[in-house]
């Protein structure tokens, strides 16, 4: 199959969280530093390892990238929570 032709149909991710939960997912991401907003999308949108992250994301060890994106999403789902009480 050719990779030219574009699939319109859902995400794999869009698939798995849901319409409701993606919108969430996005909205909490844009409050997010540049950095993490980067690290939380090549780690869970993407599937980077921490070491291609430590890569992309020119941090000095792939433990740096994990502490980023670890935070990155504590802080995501912390914004997320936020938006479903409000």
């Amino acid at each position: 199959m050719s990779e030219e032709i574009p699939d319109d149909g859902p995400s794999p991710l869009d698939e798995a969280v849901g319409r409701d939960a993606r919108q969430r997912y996005e909205r909490a991401l844009l409050k997010l530093t540049p950095d993490q907003q980067e690290a939380v999308v090549l780690r869970l949108e993407l599937g980077f390892t921490y070491p291609e992250m430590a890569e992309a994301l020119e941090r000095p060890s792939a433990n740096a990238a994990r502490l980023l994106v670890t935070r990155a999403l504590v802080r995501l789902a912390k914004e997320m929570r936020e938006r479903d009480a409000g």
